[in-house]
């Protein structure tokens, strides 16, 4: 096994673009493995990132520039057993979920595309390991979605006890319930884990993670190499498209009454939060689940502070609710997530949201985003 080798699986993503360059900087050997279908998914959507993603090729010969980087192009679920035996990596990063809750509720064929590709990558990434790098450390990106965000009691860090009619269970999985195909596909993904590394004794943590926003690493700003930048109703989270609502001049839509609340995280603290994961390898046969985010506010609150913000770059807006396209909950409610276990390993917040939206206003192209065609339909009602 290679200890210097992380496999980033969806290494042109979002979060994985800027977690390559993190590793590569820090001097890892790293495998990206991504067969681009993010790309396709979001011009199938009718939208496009508001930051230009370069080709595949600049991308790998860009990222070769900053160290020891080796590039597949193919779905996890095509061979990724065959790069766990070639690279024998200690580690592994899988990020090749399909991210959008949305876009899993189009149609029962987007449905079924996002369970396929989650649970069966999750699925094929734990069987490859048991066969060839049985001691590797498997990173798995969750979601806070998979809980109840309405629940009514402190959201544990994946495993509780639970008292009954005089009686306390052993330690059990925190209930789970899914608000789409893809939360769904989460959750299964999380129960695959926990199995498959308690009988077979390998080395998991299985991250819950919030909703990811901005834009800002410091290799991106030194490399020019950006992440994605979605916007659009599917694969746009809610700060990243109030925030391009309000630079095109459009009302921030808002659904329902808007005082449901969510968490949040900047993007560089993903990365970092993954670094520490990546850094701290856990016990074998005991899966490790943690919460990982930083701020929850309302999505009322979240609008008034891109609002806020927008002023100071001379751009007036107006907040817009609508009609909500799900059946959720969008009154206040109590709302609190323990995450104990990340800040046990010394993670810090370095991002605001504050940080982030001026940050985005500043960098935003407003003449590339011209050159783009972003639809605003709602196209999901689930």
């Amino acid at each position: 096994m290679d200890k210097n080798c992380v496999l980033v699986t969806g290494y042109d993503g979002y979060i994985g673009n800027a977690l390559v360059q993190r590793l590569l900087k820090n001097g890892y050997k790293v495998v990206g493995v991504d067969d681009f279908s993010r790309r396709k998914n979001v011009l199938d959507c009718g939208s496009d990132s508001l930051f230009e993603r370069p080709s595949k090729d600049v991308i790998q010969n860009e990222f070769r520039k900053f160290g020891d980087f080796y590039a597949y192009h193919y779905g996890v679920t095509e061979k990724i057993s065959t790069l766990l035996e070639k690279h024998r990596p200690a580690t592994i990063v899988n990020l090749a979920h399909l991210p959008s809750a949305p876009f899993s509720m189009i149609s029962k064929e987007h449905s079924r595309y996002t369970l396929e590709n989650n649970i069966i990558s999750t699925n094929e990434v734990l069987w490859g390991v048991k066969e060839f790098v049985p001691d590797a450390h498997m990173i798995f990106i969750g979601s806070t979605g998979e809980y109840d965000h309405t629940i009514g009691i402190d959201i544990e860090e994946g495993y509780t006890k639970i008292e009954s009619k005089g009686r306390v269970s052993n330690e059990v999985i925190f209930p789970r319930r899914a608000n789409s195909n893809y939360h769904a596909s989460k959750i299964s993904s999380t129960y695959l884990i926990d199995y498959c590394s308690r009988i077979w004794g390998l080395r998991s943590t299985d991250i819950q993670q919030s909703i990811v926003f901005g834009a800002y690493t410091d290799e991106i700003d030194n490399c020019g190499i950006k992440s994605r930048f979605d916007v659009d109703e599917s694969f746009g989270t809610c700060i990243n498209r109030f925030i391009y609502q309000a630079y095109t001049g459009k009302p921030i839509t808002i659904f329902g009454e808007g005082y449901h609340k969510r968490a949040f995280l900047s993007l560089n603290d993903s990365v970092q939060a993954l670094m520490i994961a990546i850094e701290n390898v856990p016990n074998p046969g005991t899966p490790r689940v943690w919460n990982q985010l930083s701020d929850w506010c309302s999505i009322n609150k979240m609008a008034e502070l891109v609002t806020s913000i927008a002023k100071e770059f001379d751009i007036e807006t107006e907040v817009k609710h609508i009609e909500s396209p799900r059946k959720e909950f969008t009154n206040d409610h109590y709302y609190n997530f323990k995450t104990d276990i990340l800040k046990s390993f010394g993670y810090k917040p370095t991002r605001s949201v504050e940080d982030e939206i001026r940050y985005l206003f500043q960098t935003i192209d407003r003449e590339y985003i011209d050159t783009l065609n972003i639809t605003d339909e709602i196209k999901t009602r689930f």
